[in-house]
């Protein structure tokens, strides 16, 4: 069966198309925030879409009603009370899957990638903010529906204005932005530094901060250290609730290795509740990288579709 799936997230779209398990097709599309959600959807399924398509299943940063196929509301995508499934089934004619991306790439690393073989697992999703997904014996947990959100766990009161509305939230520590503004702060301070000279005349990412780490910067690499140690005190406070065999990190950022994942695991290993008695389980990164939660919309879209 040939499916098409799609990752929304907050600054991109990627899309696959898959025949069974392998993949066809994969692109990428540069998101603009004045183009709306639903448009942007279509154009990423257009990148890859042809009359053989069986079924399209979309992967959305945001809460969705499973139900209907509705987005209801998202901090880093934009519009409420999205129709996403009716929208897209009067457009292409073909069954509609619409799920969390951070579930879609779960189911993507439980078929195809690094869950394989386990039973309870956390993805963790890192890029524009933190998503999650929960995989207990083997299957999604979903609670009500809206369960792994919590990259907006409070964790200071008085901190930073985190997108969703509240402050203090975990994303406003350890996401891409965390590090964009950390390196701003930086660059604003000493505009003749290395860093500075790095970035030029070039907009401030995280995945450059992450390559000038990656490439000897010292000042990049303790802002990287510092975000992956912001990341790892809360997964070491998830796992102390879930208690997984294994913790995969996703995402744009998260799939960068070792540089975030590093410093992560050395803060997992030092907080964890009862720490010295017992063996914090392995983090991972996403085998399938950023396609995972494309390849895991597309795979619900095949069972959907069946």
């Amino acid at each position: 069966m040939i499916t098409v799936g799609v990752d929304i997230g907050g600054t991109k779209a990627l899309a696959v198309r898959l025949d069974g398990t392998e993949t066809v097709i994969q692109s990428r599309v540069e998101l603009d925030r004045s183009v709306e959600t639903l448009d942007a959807i279509g154009r990423a399924i257009d990148s890859v879409y042809d009359d053989t398509v069986e079924a399209i299943g979309v992967g959305i940063a945001g809460l969705v009603n499973l139900k209907d196929g509705t987005l209801v509301w998202g901090p880093h995508v934009a519009g409420t009370s999205l129709q996403i499934r009716a929208g897209l089934t009067e457009r292409y004619g073909v069954p509609v899957s619409v799920d969390n991306d951070a579930n879609a790439a779960a189911v993507g690393e439980l078929k195809l990638g690094a869950a394989r073989g386990y039973s309870n697992v956390l993805l963790v999703t890192l890029g524009t903010g933190i998503g999650g997904a929960v995989i207990i014996d083997g299957a999604l947990y979903r609670g009500g529906g809206f369960a792994g959100e919590w990259g907006h766990v409070q964790i200071d009161r008085d901190g930073l204005l985190c997108d969703c509305g509240k402050r203090g939230c975990w994303e406003t520590r350890a996401s891409g932005p965390a590090l964009v503004r950390l390196a701003r702060e930086v660059v604003s301070s000493n505009p003749d530094s290395a860093l500075s000279r790095i970035f030029g005349s070039k907009p401030i990412t995280g995945e450059i901060v992450v390559g000038a780490a990656d490439g000897g910067d010292e000042t990049a690499r303790a802002l990287v250290t510092e975000v992956g140690r912001s990341f790892g005190q809360g997964l070491a406070d998830l796992v102390a609730i879930f208690d997984p065999e294994l913790v995969i990190v996703g995402g744009g950022l998260g799939s960068v290795g070792e540089s975030i994942i590093g410093p992560a695991r050395r803060v997992l290993a030092d907080s964890l509740y009862a720490g010295r008695l017992r063996v914090p389980p392995a983090i991972q990164v996403a085998r399938l990288g950023p396609a995972a939660g494309a390849v895991g919309a597309a795979l619900q879209a095949a069972e959907e579709g069946r």
